[in-house]
């Protein structure tokens, strides 16, 4: 289907292509890389701190209590924050390329994937948090929710990395 074609069928997209956002991102020469750059550091702050709680809850470190740990969720929501933002920009930049790419819908999906996952460590194996402290063994259910948290987080990454790569159907 041609881009003609494209924004006949899907005026919502052709919208947000033309936001402040979306021209601004595409008119500007420093804007995409400097997105990108706030990118990847949202996904380091997010990702170091929940994959130091996941590796934590799987064995490693185990002589470290896991509450002060725990205290390092503010910067992982500040650093999804960030990459909410960013990922906003990018999608307003082209909507076409991002609406229509199985990666980037991938990636939404795993994103979710990934909160809920969260959620159920949260609210089923996280809730004595500050009764882990040091050599405290984790539960398997807690080894497992962590272990698949890991695991998630690869995939996002992978598949926010192959958007580039994997054209739009």
């Amino acid at each position: 289907m041609s881009t003609p074609a494209l924004a006949i069928a899907h005026p919502v997209l052709e919208w947000i292509k033309y936001t402040p956002i979306g021209v601004f991102v595409r008119d500007s020469a420093w804007a995409f890389p400097t997105l990108q750059s706030l990118h990847f550091i949202g996904m380091t702050m997010l990702v170091g701190v929940v994959g130091a709680i996941d590796l934590r809850v799987l064995g490693v470190a185990r002589g470290l209590p896991i509450h002060p740990l725990h205290k390092l969720l503010p910067v992982a929501f500040v650093g999804f924050g960030i990459n909410l933002i960013t990922g906003i920009f990018f999608f307003c930049h082209d909507p076409y390329v991002y609406a229509f790419n199985m990666s980037f819908r991938l990636k939404m999906l795993l994103i979710v994937v990934a909160g809920l996952n969260a959620l159920w460590f949260q609210l089923g194996v996280f809730i004595d948090v500050d009764k882990w402290g040091p050599g405290i063994e984790a539960s398997r259910l807690a080894k497992v929710i962590s272990a698949l948290s890991i695991l998630i987080w690869f995939g996002v990454i992978m598949a926010g990395r192959f958007i580039a790569f994997i054209p739009s159907k």
